[in-house]
């Protein structure tokens, strides 16, 4: 069978989960089929897979939707597939939402048109969408199991055994995002609905307690933003206790840390994160899943604790489970 994945942005850096997901699944499926990829890069990016992958430059959110859709279309005509999966992107806030929910209708109706199946797989569903939003604009629309509503798919696939050497001190804490978008909006969300300023904000007792912080987003890339981060009025890390990455390869990132914490400042039920912590697990890194970051705060022997001794489930039990599942160390997921 011949499979087209096709999605925009699906580029280096290779930090965001859907991203890796696209990586992961287009090396699954060539197992037994014939697979290709359309996407689109940011400029000085790359889209290496392990599949053939046709890619266009684009710089911009609506350029990037303008190339994917010329370049899906010519794919299609040419390659002919039996079936194509498109993985939008995943966010519907703001100014995102309408130009998402076009491409999704498009890209179901260019496949539909040239009589190609067209499986739209959400990654993940921001919270100002809904699958009963959604549904209506493609004809199939796949979510993970927790998203009520769609027709639900379990995203995990076999990883390959990793190479990276043993986790470092339990003391050594990796904060890791995917955002590449260097603007103060995208640095807002990593510290307000990611999590991350809690973190800053525990880093007095933290730092005491002999915690380290690793923060690596590809956005950090700019050094006004890393400027502003390091400044942020909530921060309380030493500066001798904290250290930024603009870029950070996984799972090598994995390699000499102690727990991987992936915190959430707001709640989310139709986001299900997969590939990164996927990895971190194949590497044998801790990994603290979203119980509301906020239990961090002030609480260093809490932190470590839960850092160091909490049992992590395996990728297809607890860490996609909701939060207040993973509130209860020993939840499981049917």
């Amino acid at each position: 069978m011949r499979i087209l994945l096709a999605g925009p942005k699906v580029c280096s850096p290779w930090t965001e989960g859907r991203k890796r997901f696209v990586r992961d699944l287009a090396g699954a499926f060539a197992a037994d089929h014939e697979v290709r990829v359309v996407t689109t890069v940011a400029p000085g990016e790359c889209a290496d897979f392990a599949v053939p992958a046709v890619s266009a430059v684009a710089d911009g959110g609506a350029r990037h939707l303008l190339g994917f859709h010329r370049l899906l279309g010519r794919t299609l005509d040419a390659w002919h597939p039996d079936l194509a999966v498109h993985l939008p992107t995943t966010s519907f806030h703001g100014r995102y939402r309408i130009g998402n929910i076009a491409s999704m209708w498009l890209a179901d109706r260019q496949c539909a048109q040239r009589g190609v199946v067209c499986l739209t797989l959400m990654y993940a569903i921001t919270r100002e969408a809904s699958v009963r939003a959604l549904r209506p604009w493609v004809r199939h629309l796949l979510t993970n199991p927790y998203v009520h509503g769609g027709h639900p798919v379990r995203f995990g696939v076999a990883l390959p055994q990793s190479d990276v050497p043993s986790a470092g001190p339990p003391r050594e804490l990796l904060f890791m995002a995917g955002m590449a978008e260097p603007t103060r909006e995208r640095l807002r969300h990593v510290l307000e609905v990611r999590g991350l300023g809690v973190l800053l904000r525990a880093g007095a007792p933290l730092a005491e307690a002999g915690f380290r912080l690793t923060i690596a987003v590809p956005l950090l890339r700019d050094p006004l933003l890393r400027r502003s981060l390091l400044e942020w009025p909530g921060n309380t890390w030493p500066a001798a206790a904290l250290r930024m990455l603009g870029e950070a390869r996984v799972p090598d990132i994995f390699a000499g840390m102690g727990c991987f914490v992936f915190p959430y400042g707001r709640d989310e039920t139709q986001f299900v994160p997969t590939s990164v912590i996927e990895w971190s697990r194949g590497c044998w890194a801790p990994a603290r899943h979203p119980c509301r970051a906020s239990r961090l705060r002030g609480r260093p022997s809490r932190a470590s604790t839960a850092c160091s001794t909490a049992p992590v489930r395996p990728a297809h039990r607890a860490c996609y489970a909701r939060r207040d599942a993973l509130r209860r160390p020993d939840a499981q997921m049917a």
